[in-house]
């Protein structure tokens, strides 16, 4: 038997009555759709030969947040020290202080592009590497 996660999004429809003055009425629907942004690794990475890069793989990002929301990457303080994170058009530079922001949106979005990683003076000293998406 097949399990399949269930996931429950509420929507709030409230209908409320504008203008009760004799036959002619008319009602103002609203919608409430909950935020949800969530970062996925869809492929695998792999060693990039002619760099001394390496591929994380394809990530999907989907985030509905009007406002927009942050990439952010998460790692173990005090080290990765000079890594360099690439996303599409994005990177950064590690500074080794925990936490880095990858890439800004400025509105809702669904996107997947390849992440790689450059090693900084001392290499790859973490084996953790952690991303969320952030609403703005």
């Amino acid at each position: 038997m097949r399990k399949f996660p269930l996931r429950i999004v509420s929507l709030a429809l409230v209908a409320l009555p504008v203008g009760a003055s004799g036959a002619d009425m008319s009602y103002v629907l609203r919608a409430r759709v909950p935020v949800h942004c969530q970062v996925q690794q869809r492929a695998p990475g792999t060693v990039i030969e002619a760099s001394n890069a390496v591929s994380l793989g394809q990530f999907r990002e989907y985030c509905n947040a009007p406002g927009g929301y942050e990439l952010v990457v998460r790692y173990a303080p005090g080290t990765l020290r000079g890594a360099v994170l690439e996303a599409g058009q994005d990177q950064v530079v590690l500074n080794g202080s925990g936490e880095a922001v990858l890439s800004r949106a400025s509105g809702p979005r669904f996107r997947e592009r390849a992440i790689t990683a450059t090693p900084g003076e001392h290499g790859f000293d973490t084996d953790r590497l952690e991303f969320q998406l952030i609403p703005a």
